[in-house]
């Protein structure tokens, strides 16, 4: 949560000249509602299933249509049991965009629509909970700065040109520091 996924998701997609998705958005998208509508109504087990299935969806597009991709993830996704083997046994790669926590807080606090986030002391424990799945991403990229300097360091360190070669499917991934 807060660590820039979907803007810098978008401005490396453009760069590249690269499809964007963004999970919560397909997420939304197949449930006509909003993801705390979603929350509230049927609860975290099916929203999770919900974005198992959105994420093999767009997975199965990208390689079928041979279309390179990158997908932000919600912040909960690489932490679902299997979720970093899934795309592993794919051959994704993960960036981990990465930021001290108190940046993260910081840009969470200003932000609505995020069902898991209710204050500092449970998003601290989420981040908690989280890190270690973080911590298996084949990237790691500082997004405590604006969006453009993130695009430039992933540029600068060639990890696109890695993604572009080891797939046909990329990934670009939400991943907070402690």
């Amino acid at each position: 949560m807060g660590s820039g996924k979907s803007t810098v998701g978008a401005r490396l997609a453009q760069h590249l000249g690269w499809r964007f998705v963004d999970l919560d958005e397909r997420i939304e998208a197949a449930s006509g509602i909003t993801i705390p509508q979603f929350f509230e109504r049927h609860g975290e087990p099916a929203f999770r299933q919900l974005e198992a299935d959105e994420l093999r969806a767009a997975l199965g597009r990208a390689v079928e249509q041979k279309e390179p991709t990158v997908l932000a993830l919600g912040g909960g996704t690489y932490a679902q049991p299997g979720a970093p083997e899934f795309l592993r046994n794919a051959g994704v790669p993960v960036i981990w965009l990465d930021a001290r926590i108190e940046v993260l807080l910081s840009r969470c606090m200003t932000m609505t629509g995020r069902p898991l986030f209710r204050d500092e002391a449970s998003f601290r424990a989420l981040h908690t909970q989280r890190i270690a799945s973080y911590q298996l991403a084949d990237f790691r990229v500082d997004s405590s700065g604006d969006a453009a300097v993130v695009v430039a360091e992933i540029l600068r360190r060639g990890i696109a040109g890695v993604l572009a070669a080891d797939l046909e499917a990329h990934l670009e991934l939400e991943k907070p520091k402690s």
